[in-house]
C-alpha cells in the first residue's frame, strides 16, 4: 500500500516538474524576448497650416504655433534639435508673452502653406501637451490636467505681416503631437496626444486663442 502511495507521489512530482520545465521553455521561447526587450518612447509633431498660399507679405510675415512640452513648460522636441525648414520659411523657437512658441517667418512676396513632420526617440516618460496653455477645464493646474484622461483646453496662435486680402479666406491649423508609447518588460506606457484643428480668418493679426484637445491612452501589459 505504502509503495503505491510513493509511486503516486513520484508520478505527481514528475508531472509537476515536467509542467514547470515546459512553462520555462515556453517563457524563454515566446515571452522571454518580449520581457527583456525595450522600445523607446517616441515624440512626433505633425504641423500643417493651409490657407497661407497666395497671401501677399507686407515685408516680413510671421506665423507662430504652440510647441510640445511637459507640465513645467520644458520643450520636448525643438530644444535639442531645430525644426525642419519648410519651403519659403525660416523656423525658430521664440519667447513670447505667453511662453515659448515655434515661429515661422518669411520675406517672400507671397506666402506658402506649411507642412512639417517632426519626430524623435527619447528617454523621458512624462505627460506632455502643446503649450502655451492659456486655460484648462475647471482652472486645473497644467500638471493636474496632464495627469487626467484628457479634455479641451485653450492655447494660442499668432499671425502677422500679411496684406489683408480683398476677399477674406480662412487659415487652417492642423497640429498633432503624440508622445510616449514606450515598452519595457512587457509594460507599455501611456500615449499622450494633443491636437489643434481650427481655422481663423486670413485678416487675423496678432495672438489668437485657439482650442486644443488632449487625450491619454492608458498603458498596461503588452502581450
Amino acid at each position: 500500500m505504502g509503495g503505491r502511495r510513493n509511486n503516486a507521489k513520484k508520478t505527481v512530482l514528475n508531472l509537476l516538474i515536467a509542467v514547470t520545465i515546459l512553462a520555462v521553455v515556453v517563457f524563454l521561447l515566446f515571452l522571454g524576448p518580449a520581457f527583456v526587450s525595450t522600445t523607446m518612447p517616441n515624440d512626433s509633431y505633425m504641423i500643417e497650416i493651409t490657407g497661407l498660399s497666395g497671401l501677399a507679405v507686407n515685408g516680413t510675415a510671421t506665423v507662430m504655433i504652440p510647441v510640445p512640452a511637459n507640465a513645467k513648460g520644458e520643450l520636448v522636441i525643438f530644444e535639442a534639435s531645430s525644426a525642419r525648414q519648410p519651403a519659403g520659411w525660416r523656423t525658430a523657437i521664440r519667447e513670447t508673452q505667453y511662453g515659448k512658441m515655434l515661429a515661422f517667418t518669411t520675406t517672400e512676396d507671397y506666402a506658402q502653406d506649411i507642412f512639417v513632420p517632426s519626430g524623435e526617440f527619447e528617454t523621458k516618460e512624462e505627460p506632455r501637451l502643446l503649450v502655451p496653455v492659456l486655460a484648462t477645464p475647471d482652472n486645473a493646474s497644467v500638471a493636474e490636467f496632464t495627469r487626467s484622461s484628457g479634455g479641451t483646453y485653450t492655447t494660442v496662435g499668432f499671425l502677422d505681416g500679411f496684406v489683408p486680402p480683398e476677399n477674406a479666406t480662412s487659415i487652417s491649423f492642423d497640429l498633432e503631437y503624440q508622445g510616449g508609447g514606450g515598452v519595457k518588460h512587457l509594460i507599455k506606457e501611456n500615449i499622450w496626444t494633443a491636437t489643434v484643428n481650427t481655422a481663423v480668418p486670413s485678416t487675423t493679426s496678432g495672438f489668437v486663442p485657439v482650442p486644443a484637445g488632449y487625450h491619454v491612452i492608458a498603458g498596461g501589459i503588452n502581450l
